[in-house]
Protein backbone atom coordinates (compact mmCIF):
# COMPACT_ATOMS: atom_id res chain seq x y z
CA UNK A 1 0.00 0.00 0.00
CA UNK A 2 1.74 2.95 -1.35
CA UNK A 3 1.74 6.20 1.46
CA UNK A 4 -0.49 8.48 -0.95
CA UNK A 5 -2.45 5.68 -0.87
CA UNK A 6 -2.81 5.56 2.69
CA UNK A 7 -2.81 8.82 3.22
CA UNK A 8 -5.72 8.72 0.95
CA UNK A 9 -7.53 6.14 2.63
CA UNK A 10 -7.09 8.35 6.09
CA UNK A 11 -8.80 10.90 4.93
CA UNK A 12 -11.69 8.76 3.58
CA UNK A 13 -12.08 7.08 6.68
CA UNK A 14 -11.99 10.31 8.52
CA UNK A 15 -15.15 11.52 6.10
CA UNK A 16 -16.67 8.07 6.77
CA UNK A 17 -16.63 9.24 10.53
CA UNK A 18 -18.02 12.24 10.95
CA UNK A 19 -20.64 11.26 8.40
CA UNK A 20 -21.74 8.84 11.11
CA UNK A 21 -20.53 6.07 8.87
CA UNK A 22 -17.53 5.06 11.63
CA UNK A 23 -17.10 1.56 12.70
CA UNK A 24 -17.64 2.72 16.26
CA UNK A 25 -19.89 5.72 15.38
CA UNK A 26 -20.63 6.73 19.66
CA UNK A 27 -16.73 7.77 19.62
CA UNK A 28 -18.38 11.04 17.74
CA UNK A 29 -20.39 11.79 20.26
CA UNK A 30 -20.75 14.21 23.37
CA UNK A 31 -22.04 11.42 25.75
CA UNK A 32 -18.57 10.36 26.11
CA UNK A 33 -17.31 13.27 28.13
CA UNK A 34 -20.27 12.18 30.84
CA UNK A 35 -19.38 8.59 30.92
CA UNK A 36 -19.72 7.10 34.76
CA UNK A 37 -16.33 4.84 34.19
CA UNK A 38 -14.06 5.65 36.71
CA UNK A 39 -10.62 7.73 36.33
CA UNK A 40 -8.76 5.49 34.03
CA UNK A 41 -6.19 3.95 34.56
CA UNK A 42 -5.88 3.00 38.06
CA UNK A 43 -3.51 0.67 37.87
CA UNK A 44 -0.75 -0.48 35.67
CA UNK A 45 -1.93 -1.90 32.05
CA UNK A 46 -0.72 -4.58 30.20
CA UNK A 47 0.23 -4.44 26.80
CA UNK A 48 0.53 -7.63 25.13
CA UNK A 49 2.29 -8.44 22.64
CA UNK A 50 1.64 -11.92 19.79
CA UNK A 51 5.32 -11.88 18.56
CA UNK A 52 8.35 -12.72 20.42
CA UNK A 53 10.91 -9.90 22.10
CA UNK A 54 13.10 -8.95 19.91
CA UNK A 55 10.84 -8.61 17.02
CA UNK A 56 10.29 -5.12 15.13
CA UNK A 57 6.49 -5.50 16.59
CA UNK A 58 8.31 -5.65 20.18
CA UNK A 59 10.29 -3.31 19.86
CA UNK A 60 7.82 -0.87 18.76
CA UNK A 61 5.23 -1.94 21.31
CA UNK A 62 8.06 -0.91 23.77
CA UNK A 63 8.19 2.77 22.04
CA UNK A 64 4.74 3.05 22.33
CA UNK A 65 4.20 1.83 25.64
CA UNK A 66 7.01 4.20 26.72
CA UNK A 67 4.63 6.88 25.65
CA UNK A 68 1.38 5.84 26.54
CA UNK A 69 1.97 5.25 30.24
CA UNK A 70 3.84 8.88 30.09
CA UNK A 71 0.59 10.32 28.83
CA UNK A 72 -1.76 8.34 31.60
CA UNK A 73 0.34 8.25 34.13
CA UNK A 74 0.84 4.54 35.01
CA UNK A 75 3.39 2.11 34.14
CA UNK A 76 2.89 0.04 31.18
CA UNK A 77 4.29 -3.35 31.11
CA UNK A 78 4.67 -5.18 27.82
CA UNK A 79 3.82 -8.99 28.13
CA UNK A 80 5.06 -11.20 24.81
CA UNK A 81 2.36 -13.99 24.14
CA UNK A 82 4.46 -15.50 20.39
CA UNK A 83 2.43 -18.05 18.94
CA UNK A 84 -0.27 -19.48 16.33
CA UNK A 85 1.31 -16.30 13.68
CA UNK A 86 -0.30 -13.55 17.00
CA UNK A 87 -3.41 -15.31 17.53
CA UNK A 88 -2.58 -16.50 20.78
CA UNK A 89 -1.61 -12.87 22.18
CA UNK A 90 -5.15 -11.55 20.23
CA UNK A 91 -7.01 -14.12 22.02
CA UNK A 92 -5.30 -13.37 25.63
CA UNK A 93 -6.82 -9.82 25.20
CA UNK A 94 -10.33 -10.50 23.81
CA UNK A 95 -10.66 -12.63 26.47
CA UNK A 96 -9.90 -10.06 29.32
CA UNK A 97 -11.68 -8.21 31.75
CA UNK A 98 -12.54 -4.92 29.46
CA UNK A 99 -11.39 -2.31 31.67
CA UNK A 100 -8.24 -1.10 29.83
CA UNK A 101 -5.99 -2.38 31.95
CA UNK A 102 -5.36 -5.49 29.33
CA UNK A 103 -4.36 -4.11 25.61
CA UNK A 104 -2.75 -5.64 22.76
CA UNK A 105 -0.58 -3.93 20.70
CA UNK A 106 -2.02 -4.79 17.28
CA UNK A 107 -0.63 -4.88 13.99
CA UNK A 108 -1.46 -5.18 10.28
CA UNK A 109 -1.73 -9.04 10.21
CA UNK A 110 -4.98 -8.79 12.35
CA UNK A 111 -7.53 -8.56 9.43
CA UNK A 112 -5.69 -11.49 8.07
CA UNK A 113 -6.82 -14.32 11.22
CA UNK A 114 -10.02 -14.92 10.41
CA UNK A 115 -9.43 -15.64 6.90
CA UNK A 116 -6.70 -18.13 7.75
CA UNK A 117 -8.28 -19.50 11.23
CA UNK A 118 -11.56 -20.99 11.08
CA UNK A 119 -11.26 -22.53 14.69
CA UNK A 120 -10.40 -19.59 16.83
CA UNK A 121 -12.33 -19.13 20.37
CA UNK A 122 -12.73 -15.59 19.08
CA UNK A 123 -13.20 -13.42 16.53
CA UNK A 124 -10.12 -11.39 16.14
CA UNK A 125 -11.81 -8.54 14.33
CA UNK A 126 -15.27 -8.01 16.14
CA UNK A 127 -14.00 -9.44 19.66
CA UNK A 128 -11.29 -6.19 20.24
CA UNK A 129 -12.00 -2.62 19.92
CA UNK A 130 -9.00 -0.79 18.00
CA UNK A 131 -7.82 2.11 20.14
CA UNK A 132 -5.98 4.04 17.77
CA UNK A 133 -3.15 3.78 15.38
CA UNK A 134 0.63 4.51 16.48
CA UNK A 135 3.11 3.34 13.36
CA UNK A 136 3.50 2.29 9.92
CA UNK A 137 5.81 1.11 7.80
CA UNK A 138 6.69 -1.72 5.84
CA UNK A 139 8.70 -5.59 5.33
CA UNK A 140 12.04 -6.44 4.35
CA UNK A 141 12.45 -9.29 1.86
CA UNK A 142 16.26 -10.70 3.02
CA UNK A 143 18.20 -13.35 2.17
CA UNK A 144 21.14 -15.50 3.25
CA UNK A 145 24.29 -13.85 2.88
CA UNK A 146 25.79 -16.60 1.05
CA UNK A 147 23.01 -17.55 -1.19
CA UNK A 148 23.63 -17.94 -5.17
CA UNK A 149 21.33 -15.02 -6.08
CA UNK A 150 22.17 -11.63 -6.25
CA UNK A 151 18.85 -10.28 -6.95
CA UNK A 152 15.15 -11.30 -6.75
CA UNK A 153 14.87 -11.75 -10.42
CA UNK A 154 18.21 -14.62 -10.04
CA UNK A 155 16.07 -15.84 -7.11
CA UNK A 156 13.80 -16.13 -8.97
CA UNK A 157 14.84 -17.64 -11.60
CA UNK A 158 16.40 -20.58 -9.46
CA UNK A 159 13.46 -21.20 -7.69
CA UNK A 160 11.65 -21.53 -11.36
CA UNK A 161 14.32 -24.01 -12.96
CA UNK A 162 14.51 -26.17 -9.71
CA UNK A 163 11.41 -28.65 -8.24
CA UNK A 164 8.77 -27.30 -6.21
CA UNK A 165 10.10 -26.52 -2.61
CA UNK A 166 13.64 -25.98 -3.14
CA UNK A 167 13.52 -22.58 -1.75
CA UNK A 168 12.52 -22.32 1.85
CA UNK A 169 11.65 -19.01 3.94
CA UNK A 170 11.01 -18.58 7.75
CA UNK A 171 8.19 -17.06 9.51
CA UNK A 172 6.52 -16.71 12.72
CA UNK A 173 3.97 -18.94 11.65
CA UNK A 174 0.87 -19.37 9.30
CA UNK A 175 -0.90 -15.92 9.97
CA UNK A 176 1.99 -13.99 10.23
CA UNK A 177 2.41 -10.90 7.98
CA UNK A 178 6.18 -12.56 6.83
CA UNK A 179 3.70 -15.84 6.24
CA UNK A 180 1.03 -14.05 4.36
CA UNK A 181 3.74 -12.19 2.53
CA UNK A 182 5.70 -14.88 1.60
CA UNK A 183 2.79 -16.69 0.52
CA UNK A 184 1.61 -13.84 -1.65
CA UNK A 185 4.76 -13.72 -3.50
CA UNK A 186 4.63 -17.10 -4.64
CA UNK A 187 1.07 -16.73 -5.87
CA UNK A 188 2.17 -13.78 -7.85
CA UNK A 189 5.65 -15.64 -9.11
CA UNK A 190 3.89 -18.97 -9.35
CA UNK A 191 6.59 -20.47 -7.48
CA UNK A 192 5.67 -23.16 -4.39
CA UNK A 193 7.88 -22.26 -1.82
CA UNK A 194 8.75 -24.43 1.42
CA UNK A 195 7.45 -23.02 4.92
CA UNK A 196 9.61 -23.21 8.06
CA UNK A 197 7.64 -21.84 10.90
CA UNK A 198 9.44 -20.29 13.90
CA UNK A 199 7.86 -19.53 17.56
CA UNK A 200 9.26 -15.89 16.79
CA UNK A 201 11.04 -13.50 14.22
CA UNK A 202 13.56 -13.54 15.97
CA UNK A 203 13.92 -17.19 15.66
CA UNK A 204 13.34 -17.19 11.99
CA UNK A 205 15.97 -14.74 11.73
CA UNK A 206 18.39 -16.90 13.64
CA UNK A 207 17.88 -19.32 11.17
CA UNK A 208 18.51 -17.11 8.23
CA UNK A 209 21.81 -15.91 9.65
CA UNK A 210 23.11 -19.53 9.74
CA UNK A 211 21.68 -19.99 6.30
CA UNK A 212 19.48 -22.84 7.41
CA UNK A 213 16.37 -21.13 5.40
CA UNK A 214 16.72 -18.86 2.14
CA UNK A 215 14.75 -15.63 2.70
CA UNK A 216 12.49 -14.10 5.14
CA UNK A 217 10.17 -10.83 5.33
CA UNK A 218 11.48 -8.87 8.38
CA UNK A 219 10.37 -5.71 9.65
CA UNK A 220 12.55 -2.56 8.95
CA UNK A 221 13.57 -2.22 12.45
CA UNK A 222 15.78 -5.41 12.51
CA UNK A 223 15.99 -5.97 9.20
CA UNK A 224 17.74 -2.30 8.12
CA UNK A 225 20.49 -2.94 10.67
CA UNK A 226 20.95 -6.97 9.77
CA UNK A 227 21.47 -6.28 5.99
CA UNK A 228 23.88 -3.15 6.75
CA UNK A 229 25.95 -5.53 8.91
CA UNK A 230 26.54 -8.20 5.91
CA UNK A 231 25.18 -11.16 7.90
CA UNK A 232 22.05 -10.94 5.12
CA UNK A 233 20.65 -9.46 2.01
CA UNK A 234 18.26 -6.82 1.70
CA UNK A 235 16.42 -7.84 -2.03
CA UNK A 236 13.28 -5.56 -1.70
CA UNK A 237 11.20 -3.78 0.20
CA UNK A 238 7.48 -4.53 0.38
CA UNK A 239 5.43 -0.90 0.30
CA UNK A 240 4.37 0.64 -3.30
CA UNK A 241 7.63 3.30 -2.86
CA UNK A 242 10.93 2.34 -1.03
CA UNK A 243 11.69 3.15 2.25
CA UNK A 244 13.19 6.66 3.27
CA UNK A 245 15.72 4.85 5.57
CA UNK A 246 16.94 2.55 2.40
CA UNK A 247 16.41 4.23 -0.67
CA UNK A 248 18.78 1.81 -2.57
CA UNK A 249 16.63 -1.26 -2.20
CA UNK A 250 14.24 -1.80 -5.08
CA UNK A 251 10.33 -2.58 -4.13
CA UNK A 252 9.37 -5.81 -5.31
CA UNK A 253 7.00 -4.03 -7.75
CA UNK A 254 10.41 -2.22 -9.38
CA UNK A 255 11.92 -5.67 -9.04
CA UNK A 256 9.59 -7.43 -11.64
CA UNK A 257 6.93 -8.80 -9.31
CA UNK A 258 3.74 -6.75 -9.93
CA UNK A 259 0.97 -6.51 -7.50
CA UNK A 260 3.09 -7.01 -4.47
CA UNK A 261 2.66 -3.51 -2.63
CA UNK A 262 2.23 -3.52 0.94
CA UNK A 263 2.51 -1.48 3.80
CA UNK A 264 2.00 -2.59 7.57
CA UNK A 265 0.85 -0.71 10.39
CA UNK A 266 0.17 -1.03 13.97
CA UNK A 267 -1.97 0.43 16.96
CA UNK A 268 -3.85 -0.30 20.20
CA UNK A 269 -6.73 -3.00 21.06
CA UNK A 270 -8.68 -3.69 23.79
CA UNK A 271 -11.35 -6.31 24.43
CA UNK A 272 -15.04 -6.22 23.03
CA UNK A 273 -16.93 -4.09 25.74
CA UNK A 274 -14.54 -2.07 26.90
CA UNK A 275 -16.22 1.43 27.95
CA UNK A 276 -16.07 4.17 25.09
CA UNK A 277 -14.93 6.78 27.49
CA UNK A 278 -11.25 4.62 28.18
CA UNK A 279 -11.20 3.86 24.53
CA UNK A 280 -10.81 7.49 23.39
CA UNK A 281 -8.82 7.69 26.57
CA UNK A 282 -6.17 5.87 24.80
CA UNK A 283 -7.20 7.00 21.64
CA UNK A 284 -6.37 10.86 22.88
CA UNK A 285 -3.42 10.44 24.12
CA UNK A 286 -1.98 7.86 21.12
CA UNK A 287 -2.69 11.19 18.66
CA UNK A 288 -1.32 13.34 21.12
CA UNK A 289 2.31 11.61 21.18
CA UNK A 290 2.06 10.34 17.44
CA UNK A 291 2.71 14.60 17.31
CA UNK A 292 5.69 14.34 19.95
CA UNK A 293 8.93 14.99 18.31
CA UNK A 294 10.37 12.75 20.88
CA UNK A 295 8.06 10.00 19.60
CA UNK A 296 8.76 10.20 15.71
CA UNK A 297 12.81 10.17 16.58
CA UNK A 298 12.11 7.05 18.49
CA UNK A 299 9.77 5.73 15.62
CA UNK A 300 12.78 6.93 12.82
CA UNK A 301 15.43 5.22 14.62
CA UNK A 302 13.54 2.42 14.92
CA UNK A 303 12.89 2.79 10.30
CA UNK A 304 9.10 3.72 11.16
CA UNK A 305 7.12 6.66 10.26
CA UNK A 306 4.40 7.63 13.07
CA UNK A 307 -0.08 6.97 11.99
CA UNK A 308 -2.20 9.22 13.97
CA UNK A 309 -5.22 7.97 13.68
CA UNK A 310 -8.27 8.24 15.85
CA UNK A 311 -10.08 5.11 17.35
CA UNK A 312 -13.36 5.54 14.87
CA UNK A 313 -11.04 5.39 11.42
CA UNK A 314 -8.66 2.96 12.69
CA UNK A 315 -11.19 0.25 13.65
CA UNK A 316 -12.48 1.46 10.12
CA UNK A 317 -9.66 0.42 8.59
CA UNK A 318 -9.42 -2.83 10.79
CA UNK A 319 -12.77 -3.38 8.87
CA UNK A 320 -11.38 -2.53 5.03
CA UNK A 321 -8.56 -5.02 5.37
CA UNK A 322 -10.46 -7.83 7.03
CA UNK A 323 -11.93 -7.48 3.52
CA UNK A 324 -9.82 -6.55 1.19
CA UNK A 325 -7.47 -9.49 3.09
CA UNK A 326 -10.18 -12.38 2.87
CA UNK A 327 -10.41 -12.22 -1.67
CA UNK A 328 -6.34 -12.06 -1.55
CA UNK A 329 -5.94 -15.04 1.43
CA UNK A 330 -8.91 -17.35 -0.51
CA UNK A 331 -6.29 -17.78 -3.16
CA UNK A 332 -3.19 -18.54 -1.37
CA UNK A 333 -2.38 -22.20 -0.13
CA UNK A 334 -4.94 -22.42 3.42
CA UNK A 335 -3.65 -24.43 6.23
CA UNK A 336 -6.07 -27.71 6.74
Amino acid sequence: MSNQHFHQRRTLLKAASCAGLGVIPAFSLPAIAGSSTPTYPTRAIKLVVGIGAGSTTDLLARVAGKHLSEALGQPVVIENRPGAGGTLGAGVVAAAKPDGHTLLFVSSSLPTFPSFYDKLRFDPVHDLIGAGGLAQGGMVMLTRANAPWKNLNELIDYAQSRPAQTISYASAGIGSIAYLYSELLAQLTGIEFLHVPYPSSAAAMTDLMAGQVDFVFDGTTTAIPQAKSGRSRALAYSAEQRSPFMPEVPTLKEAGVTGFSQRTWFGFAAPKGTDISIIQAIATASEHFNANASYQAELADAFHEPMPMSATAFNALIQEEATMWSSTIAKIRKPS
